[in-house]
């Protein structure tokens, strides 16, 4: 039997939903999460990511270490949708993939998910390559080493749809209804074709059965159990997964999604933009000036502050003065995030103008796959 807890409640979680879950810590309690240990975060205390406690959980990703140290080959997937350009969210997750790349020397596998994209947000598959071309260039931007890479469409891969098709005789409708509620019969084979992505760098054709490293969300897990109990009946190894915290959009009332983007900061949007936005976010400002310096800021309920401290601010003593001075009433919310943006527009402009040196290799990546 594989390690995996009844599917009966996950239609709680839905991948596809922008709202936050109403109890996170229910996710590891009820689903079987496994907390980063302590050893783990001392490791890897050269990542922001483990240090500033972003990637909370994990399934095996112990043995996906113990395989890497070992010698054994290795990979991490991962992917996106491409209905639109790289967000803040996208990035964290790209920051993920590309640490366990470094670190590791893992192969990456990347979908463009562009069947899920036309299904879910009916977009053509022309635009879907012309969003991909964009997330890529993100990427490399971003760090990622294209040599040790296999890019690739969903629509352009067959192996992939193949998995899928033959995946599909280990589900049945009712199943699939327990995961993940009702749902069209389009984002049903959206899902399969998920557990075929997900499979893939254990096709014969890239060595057979590794262990393969998925960095998610914790709205995705429902994905990542269905997988693993795919896997097991496959007789494939079971992959792993790290889970890290959402990113809140803006308003602070949902996580960040392209499905708001009025909420949400994209990485190439124009930074006069991107500053408007960010001054806008909501703070944990008090209700005058006068109580706020009396009794300082709400930093807990800022997001302007927990995006700026998750994202573009990395150096310890830095934060922990700026979370001095707001808790303190030393400054209050507009001067704060005037500073912040200062900040977060330098880092945007520099990864900008590095973004559009790579264009044309992204260009070139995503159709190489059409030879």
């Amino acid at each position: 039997m594989t390690d995996e807890h009844s599917h009966s409640h996950s239609k709680e979680i839905d991948p596809w939903s922008s709202e936050l879950p109403a109890d996170q810590s229910k996710l590891f309690h009820e689903f079987g999460l496994e907390e980063i240990s302590d050893a783990m975060r001392k490791r890897f205390a050269s990542s922001h990511l483990f240090k500033k406690r972003i990637i909370l959980a994990h399934r095996d990703l112990t043995q996906w270490i113990k395989a890497a140290d070992d010698g054994k080959q290795v990979a991490v997937m991962s992917g996106i949708k491409p209905s639109g350009e790289f967000h803040l969210g996208s990035k964290q997750t790209a920051e993920e993939i590309v640490f366990f790349q470094q670190a590791f020397k893992a192969k990456v596998f990347y979908c463009i998910a562009d069947l899920e994209a036309h299904v879910d947000n009916g977009l053509s598959l022309d635009e879907c390559k012309a969003n991909a071309i964009g997330n890529v260039a993100d990427l490399l931007a971003l760090g990622i080493d294209a040599d040790n890479t296999y890019f690739y469409r969903q629509s352009l891969e067959p192996r992939v749809t193949t998995m899928a098709y033959k995946l599909s005789r280990r589900v049945t409708p009712a199943m699939l209804t327990a995961i993940y509620g009702d749902k069209p019969l389009s984002l049903y084979m959206a899902v399969l074709t998920q557990m075929g992505d997900i499979l893939l760098p254990q096709h014969k054709d890239f060595g057979g059965p590794k262990h393969v490293l998925v960095p998610v969300g914790l709205d995705q897990d429902p994905h990542i159990r269905l997988c693993r109990d795919l896997a097991f009946k496959e007789k494939l190894i079971l992959p792993s997964s790290t889970y890290h915290k959402f990113i809140k959009n803006l308003k602070g009332e949902a996580k960040m999604s392209k499905r708001d983007p009025d909420a949400m900061i994209w990485l190439s949007e124009d930074l006069n933009s991107v500053k408007k936005k960010f001054m806008r976010s909501l703070t944990g400002g008090r209700n005058t000036a006068e109580e706020q310096r009396r009794d300082g800021g709400d930093i807990a309920n800022c997001v302007a502050y927990d995006l700026f401290s998750t994202h573009f601010e990395h150096d310890e003593k830095k934060l922990v003065q700026r979370y001095s001075d707001c808790t303190s009433g030393k400054i209050l919310c507009g001067e704060c995030k005037t500073q912040m943006a200062e900040t977060m527009l330098a880092w945007m402009k520099k990864h900008q103008e590095t973004r559009a040196k790579m264009m044309k290799k992204a260009e070139k990546i995503i159709e190489m796959q059409e030879e």
